[in-house]
């Protein structure tokens, strides 16, 4: 007989630390649960700021643009590289691309320092072929910036 109750609570002790341990776990579990919920309601709000901020960025660059604050190339490079930040539909998306065509079209011009660093000759040869590519592009980059203004910033 007191085989048999040792054996009892041999058995009991280890359900009730098995018990326990399930417990410990689920709680653990639970947290890392929750954790990972607050993430990502947190990634999901970051996500939406961004696209607000590269929306609102690509209103304003197409407001300059069509106001002749910005050269065709230039706009076409800002808002190529704010149009990848963005979540687009795919009516902005078409929108976008002209910029990124005319981007891509003059991504070997230098600027800034390098363009400093270049003789005139090669300024005058890459202004002219900038001003070339941009007249190819000019009406649709215009119309595309008409529709970039009304952008909506949702």
């Amino acid at each position: 007989m007191d085989y048999l109750l040792l054996s009892f609570w041999v058995a009991l002790a280890v359900v009730v630390g098995l018990a326990s341990y399930a417990a410990y776990l689920w709680q653990k579990l639970r947290v890392q649960r929750a954790r990972f919920q607050a993430e990502t309601e947190q990634l999901k709000a970051d996500l939406q700021s961004k696209n607000l901020n590269a929306r609102q960025s690509i209103q304003i660059i197409a407001r300059a643009l069509l106001q002749k604050d910005l050269s065709d190339t230039e706009a076409a490079m800002r808002i190529g590289f704010l149009s990848q930040q963005v979540i687009a539909t795919e009516a902005e998306a078409k929108q976008f691309e002209v910029f990124q065509q005319l981007a891509e079209a003059t991504a070997h011009i230098p600027i800034l320092d390098d363009w400093a660093m270049l003789e005139k000759s090669e300024k005058r040869r890459l202004n002219a072929e900038r001003k070339t590519l941009e007249a190819n592009y000019a009406e649709f980059i215009q119309a595309g910036a008409q529709q970039l203004v009304n952008i909506r910033l949702d």
